[in-house]
């Protein structure tokens, strides 16, 4: 399965090849796209781990077996530990009055939502869910001060899809934190990629019932009242691209909720996401590999399309003055004005005390390295042609057709005709 990444030269400061030797026990040996990573099923309670296991038939391949078998020496853990958590916190999360809407960063995967969630990250107004928040939902309010310490050298210094660090006290989408909660969530297929998308229907929650709808909202309002706890009732800035098609329930849930949607050139997001699903479904995998070339290309497709469709039809739902619609290049070119801009019209707080966090965080970056991509003309035509309304709607047209001259065969030169 392609992943359309241009590699760099062997020479090329930092490169690292992909490629590794063949092992010599191949069927005891799991070889990961990408990198290892921490399974994210270390955060479940038992009885959704069983169903987990029972949803995908137990088709464990034999060299994922160790680090399946690793998840009993913990998970059941998770049980005893929300217990005790509830017990203690439970009545003061339920308590808790909920005055400080959220900010929702939202768009489509790949897009910057995660850079312009690190921007907010480090106000000190502010507060987001954090990586360990995300993956232990059931126990953080307890366990949080202790156990990221010690399980620190399980986690990678980046992710496996990019430069990103990683870090149990990163900022995280609150999306991991319903998948461990045994949520419905697309995010579901990590577990079993090689059958293909799984509960799609809770990208937009279209075909669900209402009973099945308000449970996952009752389990979202959950979370984050433990989460404000968390963090003192500071304003939390929520950053997960699928709410960007669950408008209508995020503004039932927080009528005085500000989003924050940001757009980019479709050919750059598409072969990004192709990308990190592939990692994602390779680190993640209850089975491995992963086998993804007879869907995955499509299944991007659709779900951008899908996503950017919802969001069209469902955007008048937040009140006026509570959405900014960002594109990212725009972003990237000019980030504090930008910031500074999204601070005064969505009424934020005081940009002065963020100001210079926010640079020092820009300036720490300068060394990031930003993939590039190369897909088949084919290919570029096809998702220019499904994803025209967003291209149009974000002004990305010139972009693409630049790019699509460029990647097209030069008009064969006429042979000279005999005089």
């Amino acid at each position: 399965m392609p992943d359309y990444e241009k590699q760099p030269s062997e020479e090329h400061e930092g490169f690292r090849r992909r490629a590794r030797k063949k092992p010599r026990l191949p069927a005891l040996t799991i070889h990961r796209y990408g990198g290892r990573l921490i399974y994210f099923w270390f955060g479940m309670r038992f009885g959704a781990l069983m169903k987990l296991f029972k949803r995908g038939h137990y088709s464990f391949t034999l060299n994922c077996l160790p680090d399946v078998l690793a998840l009993f020496l913990w998970v059941p853990w998770n049980s005893v530990l929300y217990r005790i958590s509830e017990t203690k916190y439970r009545a003061r999360a339920e308590a808790l009055p909920l005055d400080q809407p959220p900010v929702f960063v939202i768009g489509h995967w790949r897009t910057g939502t995660t850079f312009l969630h690190d921007l907010f990250s480090v106000d000190p107004n502010l507060a987001y869910p954090t990586t360990y928040e995300c993956f232990f939902p059931h126990h953080f309010l307890l366990t949080e001060n202790t156990l990221p310490k010690v399980m620190k050298v399980l986690l990678p210094k980046k992710r496996p899809q990019d430069d990103v660090p990683v870090g149990f006290d990163r900022p995280q989408e609150e999306e991991f934190g319903m998948l461990m909660l045994g949520e419905g969530t697309p995010y579901l297929t990590h577990a079993w990629p090689r059958f293909g998308p799984a509960d799609t229907d809770y990208l937009d929650f279209k075909g669900l019932s209402e009973a099945e709808r308000k449970k996952w909202a009752d389990a979202y309002m959950w979370l984050y009242r433990r989460l404000s706890l968390k963090h003192g009732g500071k304003p939390l800035v929520m950053k997960t691209p699928a709410n960007a098609a669950r408008l209508k329930l995020l503004t039932e849930l927080f009528p005085d909720a500000r989003f924050i949607y940001l757009a980019r050139d479709p050919l750059h997001v598409f072969p990004s996401t192709v990308k990190l699903w592939r990692a994602l479904y390779s680190t993640q995998g209850l089975h491995n590999p992963p086998y993804l070339d007879d869907w995955l290309d499509d299944y991007v497709l659709d779900m951008f399309a899908r996503l950017t469709e919802d969001y069209e039809e469902d955007r008048h739902v937040v009140p006026e003055g509570r959405l900014i619609e960002l594109r990212y290049e725009d972003l990237v070119k000019d980030p504090i004005s930008t910031m500074r801009d999204i601070y005064a019209r969505l009424d934020i707080g005081d940009f002065a005390s963020a100001e210079a966090p926010m640079q020092a965080y820009l300036d720490a970056q300068k060394e990031h390295r930003v993939s590039e991509y190369e897909m088949p003309l084919e290919l570029k035509r096809k998702v220019v042609e499904r994803l025209a309304p967003y291209i149009d709607r974000f002004f990305y047209r010139e972009a693409v057709t630049r790019e699509l001259a460029r990647g097209a065969p030069a008009k064969p030169v006429p042979e000279p005709q005999p005089s």
